[in-house]
């Protein structure tokens, strides 16, 4: 007895001693700080001579949506990368890199500003935007007198959501008003094109040092690579995938080539990662956003110093993507931002005691902000990674990389250390007021754009009962790939389809407000109006101040002739957020088509106080002012509009500026205006009808058909075209039964009155010259009809 209780004496200390030298060695180096970058510095600089550093180039390629373990250099076999692989035998390639958040704006803040999402703040796409308080790396170099260039491939890294802070030049300039479908070809843009415009920027500044950031998107959503890797690729369902990163290669290739040829190659210090990976169907995730497996958060990250110095180099150590500003930086020197969490690797470049695993926190939003459901947060150090959940999970990455086995309940204690240590890292690193960040809403050309990229819905959480935990994603996965598909078919515009899933999706759940904010939408782009205002209602139901659904209930009033019932909802937008201007935009609408002109006028300089740098308001402003007359300041406000900056055409400006030149007897001027419209917004109808009016007037009938032809191709339910269209046909003895069945389509479109009159006698005078008296006679009389009732 004694002798057994010994050996279970001895074998507990056993087991304790294991377990203490375990943790030893996987926590060794966790709180060691950072490593002197000074010293690496030096180093850095003198491994670097003859070559001054203080005139070194630097690229920075970052490429969307691009996994790690699909790149040859990484181990895969089914995709060439040959120029990829170049570039990672002539340089230092980290094997286990990790992304911060699994999507494009919140990653590349990371990325240029070495901060995690805890603080500078964005953890969306959309509806945040980078603080002018936050450094970034284009900042940094600027300072160190870098030419500073951007060229960003998609729009959710529009200028506008902040992060072309520091550049000389971004380019970007999204613009829908050269669409007349907004798609997917309206706000990205393939990688031949970004590098195109990237290679005119460097022939311009390649005499002194420059910065380049380079995105290519070419490997996200809808997978449709150019040939010959269309054809190559082609088969099972995310093959394609493999041939927007082939084609990634090729162009990679085509920026060596062009960087050799212009002596910059050897002289320039490139960075190539991602900001995000693919799940590919991993844990049923086709895309990536919702969960934070290493499939979405493991990227590429090749790091080529001129000359190929210490090329052929592999670091097994853990790094992250906040890490790529303080290395860009430490290479210049050893004065880093202050702000920066991450930290320098050239340490582990140079041999520098670099070997610890640095923890990587990564982070989604996307299920809360969207859905209601929980966020997910995760900690990844050494071979195990612990994601926070209401259902937690415990991984082994390297026994497991497809994160398959759940180890939470056999190694519950490491779960635990594990959870503490992330709840310690996000005490350390947030910002002070991060809790208060939430997204803000975005204007409605804005949220087109987006959702044309796939970053679709509101930002809408669905109300939870006290004490009720939030779902955790695991268990809603399958529903949210169904209401992806609703909304994708939404963008497709088949909207039977799109409506049939989303009602499966209620079916379901029909506490996801989103869906029954969704269902409100199909039904109001096909204009079933009532159908969407009884959505909208729904969902307001179950939250009264859910804005979004406030919003899209007043706009089907407003579109549906239900005046006071949208002004009600617009006004109570105004209380919800006083510093929100579309319903100040849309009130002023209705207030001006009920003739209140006046109203629209306060509403419209309440908007332009806000938001004084946006031109839309400008020149809403001076379209009213013309309506009263008051030409002057029509004449200001138009301008106005004109001159402020801006990264796309305004749409109606030039057109109210010919508008204004028509009132004044100004003829020539406003055909030049309203040619000037057409040249920025070729889809807009408006100045093409206008311009036909005019040569109408002026006696030039075959200008005047051209316009108004095209004003009919552009909106195929404008009537008033049609039967200005039809009376020039009948004026120009053209083909007068044309002509008549021009003033008929027009007449079933329901013009305005006087435009209906104008119908009735065209077509009274058309069937008298065709001998069909009878009927001019009917469409005489109700012309004249329609007259008394005047």
């Amino acid at each position: 007895m004694v002798k057994q209780r010994r050996f279970f004496v001895l074998g507990l200390a056993l087991t304790i001693l294991i377990i203490a030298l375990f943790y030893m060695f996987y926590y060794r180096g966790r709180v060691s700080g950072k490593l002197d970058p000074a010293k690496s510095h030096k180093l850095y600089k003198s491994l670097m001579e003859p070559l001054n550093i203080d005139e070194m180039n630097i690229v920075l390629f970052t490429i969307d949506t691009l996994r790690a373990d699909h790149l040859e250099c990484y181990g895969y076999n089914n995709v060439k990368t040959p120029q990829i692989n170049r570039l990672a035998e002539e340089g230092i390639l980290f094997e286990h890199n990790i992304v911060q958040a699994p999507l494009t704006l919140p990653s590349h803040s990371s990325i240029l500003t070495g901060t995690y999402p805890l603080y500078h703040g964005i953890r969306d796409n959309g509806g945040f935007y980078l603080d002018e308080s936050h450094i970034t790396l284009a900042e940094e170099l600027k300072s160190r007198g870098y030419a500073t260039g951007a060229f960003v491939a998609a729009f959710v890294l529009d200028s506008r959501w902040g992060l072309d802070q520091g550049f000389d030049f971004y380019y970007d300039n999204f613009d829908l008003t050269k669409y007349k479908k907004v798609s997917l070809d309206a706000v990205q843009r393939r990688g031949d094109e970004v590098l195109a415009e990237a290679y005119k920027w460097f022939e311009m500044n390649n005499q002194g040092k420059f910065f380049a950031w380079i995105h290519l998107y070419d490997p996200h959503t809808p997978y449709d690579p150019p040939e010959p890797y269309k054809t190559d690729y082609s088969g099972r369902r995310f093959r394609p995938y493999d041939g927007e990163i082939a084609y990634v290669d090729q162009l990679m290739g085509e920026f060596r080539s062009f960087m050799e040829e212009k002596d910059l190659l050897e002289k320039t210090l490139i960075v190539f990662t991602s900001d995000h990976g693919e799940s590919l169907g991993e844990h049923k995730e086709n895309a990536h956003g919702f969960f934070i497996y290493d499939s979405a958060v493991r990227v590429p990250l090749i790091i080529r110093l001129p000359e190929k110095k210490l090329g052929g180099k592999r670091i097994a150590s853990q790094v992250r993507s906040i890490d790529i500003m303080p290395t860009i930086l430490n290479c210049l020197d050893n004065n880093p931002s202050a702000s920066v969490q991450g930290q320098s690797l050239l340490p582990y470049i140079l041999d520098l005691d670099g070997d610890q695993d640095l923890p990587a926190y990564s982070e989604t939003y996307w299920p809360n902000y969207h859905y209601g459901w929980s966020e997910l947060k995760s900690l990844r150090k050494g071979q195990y990674k612990f994601i926070d959940a209401p259902k937690p999970e415990l991984y082994d990455v390297f026994e497991d990389p497809g994160e398959r086995e759940n180890l939470i309940n056999r190694m519950a204690s490491l779960g635990h250390e594990m959870q503490r240590n992330l709840n310690t890292l996000m005490e350390n690193y947030s910002a002070a007021d991060i809790d208060k960040v939430q997204p803000q809403r975005v204007d409605n050309d804005t949220l087109t754009k987006l959702q044309a990229l796939g970053y679709l819905g509101s930002f809408r959480t669905s109300p939870s009962r006290s004490g009720e935990k939030l779902a955790d994603p695991k268990d809603k996965i399958e529903l949210y790939n169904e209401i992806k598909v609703a909304q994708f078919l939404v963008t497709e515009e088949k909207m039977e389809q799109a409506e049939q899933k989303i009602k499966e999706v209620l079916n379901k759940d029909a506490s996801v407000l989103e869906a029954r904010y969704i269902l409100g939408n199909i039904y109001a782009k096909q204009e079933k109006y009532e159908e969407a205002i009884v959505e909208y209602q729904k969902a307001l139901s179950v939250d009264a101040d859910y804005d979004d659904a406030i919003f899209g209930l007043s706009l089907a009033y407003k579109k549906s002739g239900r005046e006071d019932d949208a002004i009600i909802g617009f006004q109570r937008l105004m209380v919800i957020d006083s510093r929100d201007t579309k319903p100040l935009l849309h009130l002023s609408e209705i207030y001006e088509q009920l003739g209140q002109l006046d109203d629209a006028l306060d509403l419209l300089e309440a908007a332009s106080e806000i938001n004084p740098e946006s031109p839309i308001f400008h020149n809403r402003l001076g379209a009213i002012y013309l309506k009263k007359e008051m030409y002057d300041l029509a004449e200001k406000e138009i301008k106005e509009a004109l001159d402020i900056e801006r990264s796309v055409p305004l749409i109606n400006a030039h057109f109210n500026m010919a508008l204004l030149h028509e009132a004044r007897g100004d003829i020539d001027l406003a055909i030049q205006e309203y040619k000037r419209e057409q040249e920025t917004s070729p889809y807009n109808y408006k100045p093409d009808f206008n311009l036909g009016l005019l040569y109408t007037k002026l006696k030039e009938l075959d200008k005047a058909i051209v316009e108004l032809e095209s004003c009919t191709e552009k909106n195929e339910k404008f009537g008033n075209a049609y039967i200005f269209l039809a009376k020039t046909y009948m004026d120009t003895n053209r083909d007068l039964n044309q002509a008549a069945r021009l003033a008929q389509k027009g007449l079933e479109l329901n013009p305005d009155q006087m435009t209906t009159i104008l119908a009735h006698f065209v077509l009274a005078d058309i069937f008298n010259r065709i001998g069909r008296l009878t009927e001019s006679q009917q469409h005489t009389r109700r012309a004249r009809e329609l007259q008394k009732n005047l």
